[in-house]
């Protein structure tokens, strides 16, 4: 087989999606070389260094395509939820002038480039295809249908966008390919996808992990955090479902029910339209002084940060599948999550999830992981034991197994 996989022009904005494509990828390249198939990765030029070290990593059957700047950017005009400068441009005129786009749509320009790849498939490891008349089949993740559930959470627009391509990706893929059972059930539900096109295939538990900062690195974050001797961690960009409220106000019901003191460090970009928010609210909180928000920081900071922190808390509204999770139970740090979607399936220990909406259950909690060293071992023990269950799950068998059905 020769699959065609899309990074396209990959972004750390996309929040989770993002390790995911990357982690994907490694699963595929690792086993390229045993079942003879050759991976054919379509990347912009910021991309290509970093493909090409798996690629020397598992010396894969595999060849890199740098996608031509154009294609991308006639996508996002065509296709994007956010206009680019082309498309606002080509928006704000009159409408006689605006059906150039739709020239551009019927006589489909990135045909002859997608052509000369040669591909059976093409595997894209997010919700939409960068285009959607492609010369052969296409298969697309489906990482969660959150606008359905959370509504409000999304501008009208971006809900439009949403219902008009996802349902489009949905319909003229091929194949849908789900990390969990919950997802599945919500495309049959609010979109009447058949069960056969839809495929679980399990996140890449093989690759979850951080590199280690170095000797040098843990002297210069030890001396950054030295004035902290307790610290919650919560790793999450600042959209709304991430619930940081609600963690900050566990923090404040601690301080003003037990006179606790506790820390709280947030890494993750700050996304500019909700994290206004959060900063109105910490100015008139009286844990202002006990809340920093980091923005992205290098990974071997946030491996350090796990392996220190006294909690990682994860206190989201809705998760497809959280990284977050994954990482603090293979680095052997303590953690308690939200009660919602996978996240209970992946912690596996109902002593360490609670309902993201009750403050008070969620700051009683944080007290016991905080107070009871028994409960923290058993809590790390737990992690490490589920760690090592969900790595014996093989993936690459599942979008192997994808790949074969889609071009039977």
């Amino acid at each position: 087989m020769k699959i065609g996989y899309w990074l396209g022009k990959i972004d750390m904005k996309s929040g989770g999606s993002t390790p995911y494509a990357w982690r994907i990828l490694e699963i595929l390249l690792e086993n390229s070389q045993y079942h003879k198939i050759d991976i054919i990765i379509l990347c912009s030029a910021n991309a290509e260094a970093n493909c090409l070290k798996l690629i020397h990593k598992y010396q894969a059957r595999a060849k890199i395509f740098l996608i031509p700047p154009w294609i991308i950017l006639l996508s996002r005009v065509l296709f994007g939820t956010k206009l680019t400068l082309l498309g606002k441009f080509f928006s704000q005129m009159p409408i006689k002038l605006n059906v150039i786009i739709g020239v551009i749509q019927n006589f489909k320009p990135w045909l002859p480039w997608f052509r000369s790849l040669e591909l059976d498939l093409l595997h894209v490891p997010v919700q939409t295809p960068p285009y959607y008349d492609l010369p052969y089949p296409f298969v697309v993740t489906m990482h969660d249908v959150q606008e359905l559930h959370y509504p409000n959470f999304f501008t009208p627009q971006v809900r439009i966008w949403r219902a008009k391509y996802y349902r489009k990706a949905l319909e003229e893929s091929r194949a849908i390919v789900v990390s969990f059972n919950h997802i599945k059930q919500d495309l049959i539900k609010f979109f009447g996808i058949s069960d056969d096109k839809i495929h679980i295939c399990p996140p890449p538990y093989q690759k979850i992990g951080l590199s280690h900062p170095s000797c040098e690195e843990e002297l210069i974050y030890q001396k950054k955090y030295d004035h902290l001797n307790t610290f919650l961690l919560y790793p999450a960009q600042t959209w709304e479902h991430k619930n940081h409220l609600s963690l900050i106000k566990a923090i404040e019901l601690i301080q003003n029910r037990y006179g606790r003191t506790i820390n709280v460090i947030c890494t993750g970009r700050k996304y500019p339209t909700f994290f206004p928010t959060i900063e109105d609210y910490l100015k008139k909180s009286e844990v202002a002084n006990q809340v920093d928000f980091l923005g992205m920081v290098p990974e071997s900071e946030l491996s350090w940060l796990y392996k220190n922190c006294s909690l990682v808390v994860i206190p989201t509204l809705y998760e497809a599948g959280s990284f977050p999770l994954l990482e603090a139970m293979s680095l052997g740090s303590p953690v308690i999550c939200s009660n919602v979607t996978s996240l209970p399936e992946a912690i596996d220990d109902a002593r360490f999830v609670f309902d993201p909406l009750n403050i008070e259950q969620m700051a009683d909690l944080i007290l016991k992981l905080l107070d009871d060293d028994e409960l923290r071992k058993a809590n790390v023990k737990q992690g490490k034991l589920q760690t090592e269950h969900l790595k014996i799950v093989n993936n690459f068998s599942s979008i192997l197994h994808t790949w074969k059905n889609t071009l039977v």
